[in-house]
Formats: structure tokens, C-alpha cells, sequence
């Protein structure tokens, strides 16, 4: 009995060890990776199972200056918003107050009838969730959609969600729904409905149905003043196309600007569902633990199992997926989420994920019961930050097995 227990203190020391020496390593080379390319700090949170593996702050506020990064950070998400915005509009599909295969005109009336090559459209809030329902982000001269989005603005911060669907209402689709994904302003859209639904503001209606419940304390649209030593200055990385970002390139890291003087620190008109949130990594971890979970949290169901699984299955299987080919092999979008369909990467098949442009990245891998929530602050960064992260996580998670 005692060489038994002898044995196991030896073999649960050993495994100690090696967890310490792989969290360690992985420290180091992401502090390398940092100080190689002049990039400004990020805080890293890793579970495995429902263990937090790692957690972490990294490197400085502002490369130039002192002050070290600090693990309640609040970082810009952009585009890591949409997956939010997505389980708000499915808890209203759960209530059969908004049905999927309903036509958004449905509940956003004032919207012009949707035309596109000339004929007439209806689109779903299926389509709209899964960004197959024909709308852009706009920007650019390459069409004359394009161009209507670029004059009308609709993101504008001084619009609300009337006037974006004010903005838009007229402009063509640029594709017959549910024949392409394209990445769109669709989440934005979403958030329109919501308000109309619910009949209270959108950023209301989160604080009560998603941010409250899963003890997201630092999530909104805007930091309010007691927290705003806490918001995180903003660089860019300056690449000109997907493939150039893959890595880091220190003499294209910018600066753009100090946390102190963000326009996130007022609250704007523009709720922005597709990318106006601001978080820390820890609040959103526990999002990506929802979802993990089939919509339990700490017990409290935040949304049904059902529609979880519906949002993390891929709607794109067979269609012209936009960018993603560029950046992502094997991959599909769900409801404001992307789907690992096949193999490819070292995710597995089912791994759910998302980026924002600021720099925020995260994952999780129901195979190797992996979550992974990386905050920095590098517009177009996430890119290199992504095909940077996935090896070396799942390299130290291997160690430690």
C-alpha cells in the first residue's frame, strides 16, 4: 500500500512537472513572439475540459511605454461580436417570437421590398444569421452595390439601428439569398430586429439576456468611466492582402491609438451588433463556455440545446464561401460563427470559431475539449495571431497529456 501511494505521489508530481514546464514554454515563445515583431501585449485563456489551463497577460499597453498588460484588459472585439448577437436573436427564435424561415420584412416592415438582377427576394432570418442573404459590408468601386454602401454609410456611430435599416433599405442585394455566403452586415441587421422584437434597446436587451446571466461584467458597447483606465491602446498591422498577414512583419505594426482618447469611451447612437463591443477575455470565455455547454451556464440554460447546435453546425456546405478558403481550410459558417467541417488545421472537425479585425481571436475544439480566447489589440493582427496560436496551443496542451 505505501509503495502504491508512493508511486502515485511520484506519477502526480511528474504530471505537475510537466504541465509547468509546457505552460512555461509556451510563455517564452509567446513573449518571443512579441518582442520579435514590436507587438504590444495580449492576454491568453485556455481551458481544457473545465479547467482553465492557462491564463495570462503578456507583454505592454503601448510598446513604447511602461505599463504592462493586465489580465482584465478591455479590448475592441469587432467582428467577435456577431457570435453574441446571434445567440440574442436565437433566444427569440426559442421564444417563437421570430421564426427562421420568416421574411425579415416581417419584423423590420419599413425595409423597401429586396431586389436583386431585377426581381424581386425574400430573405430569411435563416439567411441573415448564416450571412447568405445577399448583403455586403459595401466599400470600395468594384460594384455600383458597393458604391450605394459606401455613400449611405449605415455603420455611421451617429445612426441608430432605424437609420442603418434606413440607410440600406433600396440597395440592391448583391446575390439571389441563399445561393453564396458572404460576409456582410448581416449581425447589424440582426440587432435591428432584436430592438424591434423585444421593444427595448439592443444593448438593453443583452445586459439582461446574455451579458448578466454569464457574469460578463465588462462587455457593452462602450466603456463607461470607472473602467476606462483599463481600455487598451490600438495598433494595425499593414498588410495588403489575406496572404501577407500570415505572419508578422515588425515594420508594418503601427500605432493608431491610446486607449484614453477611443471613441469607445462615449456611447454612440450605433449599437452595433456586427462589431461594436468592447470585452475582456475572461467575459468572454465564459460566452465560449456557454456554447461549449449547449447553452448552460452555471446551471442557468441561456439558450436551448437545440438552437446551439443549429448555430454550430455550417450552412455554407457547397456554396461559394467568400474569403474563407484563404484563411481557413475546411471551414463553413454556422449563425455568426465559423464551423471546422473537415480536417485540414490542427482543429478538429466541429471546432467553432471566430476572429475580430482588432485582434481578438478564439476558438474552441469539442475533440480535444479545448477553448481558446486570445485579446490583442493589432487591427488585421489576428490573422498571423491565429496561425501562430493553433500549433503552439495544441502542442502544449500534448505535453501535458
Amino acid at each position: 500500500m505505501l509503495i502504491k501511494k508512493l508511486c502515485q505521489s511520484v506519477l502526480s508530481l511528474y504530471l505537475i512537472s510537466a504541465s509547468a514546464l509546457a505552460t512555461d514554454q509556451f510563455s517564452t515563445n509567446f513573449n518571443a513572439l512579441i518582442t520579435q515583431h514590436k507587438l504590444p501585449g495580449a492576454v491568453v485563456l485556455i481551458k481544457k475540459g473545465d479547467s482553465t489551463i492557462h491564463y495570462s497577460a503578456y507583454g505592454k499597453i503601448n510598446v513604447e511605454q511602461a505599463q504592462l498588460m493586465q489580465k482584465n484588459a478591455i479590448f475592441r472585439l469587432y467582428s467577435m461580436s456577431k457570435p453574441i448577437t446571434a445567440v440574442a436573436l436565437l433566444q427569440l427564435v426559442a421564444q417563437k417570437k421570430v421564426s427562421l424561415q420568416a421574411d425579415i420584412r416581417t419584423y423590420l416592415p419599413h425595409f423597401e421590398p429586396f431586389e436583386f438582377d431585377g426581381e424581386q427576394q425574400v430573405v430569411t432570418v435563416h439567411q441573415l444569421l448564416s450571412h447568405t442573404a445577399g448583403f455586403g459590408y459595401g466599400g470600395g468601386f468594384k460594384s455600383w452595390v458597393d458604391i450605394r454602401y459606401l455613400l449611405a454609410n449605415p455603420l455611421s456611430r451617429n445612426n441608430n439601428l432605424t437609420d442603418l435599416v434606413d440607410d440600406l433599405s433600396g440597395i440592391d442585394l448583391k446575390f439571389r439569398p441563399g445561393s453564396k455566403f458572404e460576409y456582410s452586415i448581416a449581425s447589424d441587421i440582426q440587432g435591428a430586429i432584436i430592438e424591434a422584437v423585444a421593444n427595448i434597446p439592443l444593448d438593453e436587451y443583452l445586459q439582461k439576456n446574455v451579458f448578466t446571466p454569464l457574469n460578463m461584467h465588462d462587455t457593452g458597447f462602450y466603456v463607461p468611466k470607472s473602467k476606462q483606465h483599463r481600455l487598451v491602446d490600438m495598433y494595425e498591422y499593414d498588410a495588403s492582402t489575406f496572404e501577407k498577414a500570415y505572419h508578422f512583419n515588425q515594420d508594418k505594426i503601427l500605432f493608431s491609438e491610446t486607449g484614453k482618447n477611443s471613441e469607445y469611451l462615449k456611447q454612440a447612437a450605433l449599437t452595433s451588433g456586427g462589431g461594436g463591443l468592447v470585452s475582456t477575455a475572461k467575459d468572454y470565455s465564459n460566452f465560449v463556455t456557454m456554447l461549449q455547454n449547449k447553452g448552460l451556464f452555471n446551471g442557468k440554460r441561456i439558450l436551448s440545446q437545440s438552437l446551439v447546435e443549429k448555430m454550430l453546425s455550417s450552412k455554407t456546405t457547397g456554396l461559394d464561401t467568400h474569403f474563407l478558403p484563404r484563411i481557413y481550410q475546411g471551414a463553413g459558417f454556422g449563425y455568426g460563427i465559423g464551423i471546422k467541417e473537415t480536417s485540414g488545421d490542427t482543429r478538429n472537425p466541429g471546432s467553432f470559431f471566430w476572429a475580430g479585425m482588432g485582434g481578438t481571436v478564439f476558438w474552441a475544439d469539442p475533440v480535444a475539449d479545448v477553448q481558446v480566447v486570445v485579446m490583442m489589440q493589432v487591427e488585421d493582427g489576428w490573422i498571423a495571431l491565429e496561425k501562430w496560436l493553433i500549433p503552439e496551443v495544441y502542442k502544449m496542451i500534448k505535453s501535458q497529456e
